[in-house]
């Protein structure tokens, strides 16, 4: 019997009682589709399947002697996978080393097989049938090719790798672990964004599984306590009468079980009113995240160079529109460095995305030149001028597992965008995270944006106001700033992860409530600019907007003003006397953890309060 390791490792992600690993779903599909093959179970056994980041050399001594390991290779476990190849080679020379996986060149040459003189073989495109003729050709005794590239999967009515098994000795042998999955409902991307790989590896039709095993995968899902889930398709709700269907069954599972506690979705990228049904109802069980409108860039001239369209910025104003008054949470996607954008396209950009409705959360990526991109080939680099670093800690995870750092090559500048202007952009993507989607300066702005005041002119005045400043603001600020220079010109961080910079100063934001109120009020007392009675009522429903760790809630609170409609519906401010209560998501929650889940929540609204009107009594 030949002996077969398959690996997949991710980080331990999350902290405290959100703390988990991924279930190893890649090499799960491809031994549950092995196992079909009677000459599969009768000439190899699997002895393990690698789903965390062990320390190597402990590694080794567990699974003992291999002769067949397989790879499963992406840009948060690459330089682990490759480690551990090169020392089973060293260790067990005649064992065959087996790469695939988005991270392994779709181009490969003798260049990269004496760069890597340890692996044998690399797979591209799917995996699951290229498995299968590896397992058939050394059965055969015949040699391994260098290259196997596999056409896509035509039918996919293939065994699932929950409901034959695969992970039941993962999760029984680790009891004390949570762990998390992932949902495919199908496969493939119509689209061929240039920063992106996915399109590039799977771009064709795209191919459904058979409702019924989707079905049967979440609950299986739901009965095993996942604890996160991330449906893996690239535009989940394109296809709207079945999506609704996944999602009804998704709701009913979590209602009955309680899992999985958090489902995350890579959205239709042509979203529109007919999936935002889909998503409220996705929204409803309280336990998922709401909406992605990743648009990349809002210029029109970016967008067409990396082969990107976006909806009108109308539909997009209809989209937000609905899902504030609805209360389903959204959040929207840029990146930052692509080709022909600039400082001001980046500012105008982020501004006319909060202008269109987005008010909950807007994440800004730096441009990662990912392995098998069209961004990433020569002419692209030399036409655009692009300048990168190699960058360790982005969007890996927790290292102290195994001491292996993970790599990103990250745009630092380019013809459009020289270094100084991206990290000037780059800060006003933190100047916009942590005052607007946070909230500390939303009433305000939102308020004074009625009046005909652009997001743009205050948040340069904001961000003027913070270069200058010498208290806990311009500290951070500054800060930052030392920090995101110092990361993208020497690749590593001081004291943070990369991407996790942006939501840093939330901890001194939360702890020093006070002074970031001050501060805020200081500053946009003489943006609104209003009579003395209604910009101390915008004031008050300011202070309450943002959450408070060391204040019981809920509590009430009394106002003059009807500023919750008002910014739910967009309609004339009415003076009226309402009582609001004012809550949490979560209540008895400590200092640690409520400072953690302004990472982690923070795209459903953590930080942000609950605000409900209570009453309207006939007196203020």
């Amino acid at each position: 019997m030949q002996k077969v390791l398959l690996v997949q490792p991710n980080f331990k992600i999350g902290v405290g009682s959100l703390q988990g690993y991924w279930l190893p779903y890649s090499v799960g599909c491809l031994w549950s589709y092995a196992k079909q093959f009677n000459f599969v179970n009768e000439n190899f056994e699997l002895v393990d399947i690698i789903f965390q980041r062990e320390k190597i050399e402990t590694l080794l001594k567990r699974v003992g002697k291999i002769d067949l390991v397989f790879l499963s290779c992406y840009m948060w476990n690459w330089e682990y996978n490759k480690t551990l190849a090169q020392e089973l080679k060293i260790k067990y020379p005649e064992c065959k080393v087996i790469m695939g996986g988005p991270q392994v060149t779709d181009t490969p040459s003798n260049s990269f097989f004496n760069r890597y003189n340890y692996v044998d073989t690399v797979c591209l495109t799917e995996g699951e049938e290229t498995f299968v003729k590896i397992l058939q050709s050394i059965t055969d005794g015949l040699p391994l090719e260098r290259i196997y590239q596999g056409a896509r999967l035509m039918d996919l009515e293939i065994p699932s790798p929950y409901l034959t098994g695969i992970f039941d000795d993962i999760i029984k042998n680790n009891p004390g672990y949570v762990f998390n999955a992932t949902l495919e409902t199908n496969r493939g991307c119509p689209f061929a964004c240039t920063f992106c790989d996915w399109g590039s590896l799977t771009y064709a039709k795209i191919r459904k599984f058979p409702l019924d095993k989707v079905f049967a995968e979440l609950e299986w899902i739901a009965k095993n306590n996942m604890d996160y889930v991330t449906i893996a398709d690239a535009n989940f709700g394109v296809f709207y009468e079945r999506d609704m269907a996944i999602t009804n069954r998704l709701v009913e599972l979590q209602s009955k079980y309680g899992f999985p506690k958090v489902v995350d979705a890579t959205w239709y990228k042509n979203s529109s009113e007919k999936i935002l049904k889909i998503v409220k109802k996705f929204a409803s069980s309280g336990f998922n995240r709401g909406l992605t409108l990743s648009v990349q860039s809002m210029d029109d001239k970016v967008l067409t160079e990396i082969k990107r369209r976006n909806m009108e910025i109308s539909s997009l104003k209809d989209i937000f529109e609905k899902c504030n008054e609805q209360g389903i949470q959204s959040y929207t996607e840029l990146i930052l460095g692509l080709p022909y954008e600039t400082y001001d396209t980046w500012a105008d950009g982020l501004c006319s995305v909060i202008e269109a409705g987005q008010h909950g959360a807007i994440e800004s990526w730096l441009t990662q030149l990912l392995e098998n991109a069209e961004l990433n080939n020569k002419v692209q680099r030399q036409k655009h001028g692009l300048k990168t670093v190699i960058a360790t800690g982005y969007v890996s995870g927790n290292e102290e597992e195994d001491n292996i750092k993970e790599n990103a090559e990250l745009v630092v500048g380019t013809k459009y965008m020289p270094f100084d202007k991206l990290i000037d952009s780059w800060l006003y993507s933190w100047m916009i995270n942590n005052f607007h989607c946070f909230g500390w300066s939303q009433v305000y702005t939102r308020y004074a944006n009625t009046k005909g005041i652009s997001y743009r002119s205050m948040y340069d005045r904001l961000l003027k106001a913070i270069k200058v400043d010498t208290d806990i603001i311009g500290t951070l600020y500054k800060q930052a700033k030392l920090n995101i220079t110092y990361y993208l010109t020497h690749g590593k961080a001081l004291n943070f992860d990369g991407h996790t910079q942006l939501w840093d100063a939330q901890k001194s934001f939360h702890v020093n409530r006070e002074k970031i109120i001050e501060f805020v009020d200081k500053v946009f007392q003489k943006i609104v600019n209003e009579k003395d009675e209604l910009f101390a009522e915008l004031k008050k429903y300011q202070r309450n907007f943002t959450t408070d760790p060391f204040r019981t809630y809920p509590y009430e609170s009394s106002h003059k003003y009807d500023f919750t409609n008002f910014f739910k519906t967009k309609n004339k401010l009415t003076k009226k006397p309402v009582t609001y209560t004012i809550d949490i998501a979560e209540k008895g929650l400590s200092t640690e953890e409520y400072i953690s889940r302004l990472y982690y929540r923070r795209r459903q609204g953590w930080g942000k309060s609950i605000i409900k009107e209570l009453s309207t009594p006939g007196e203020a």
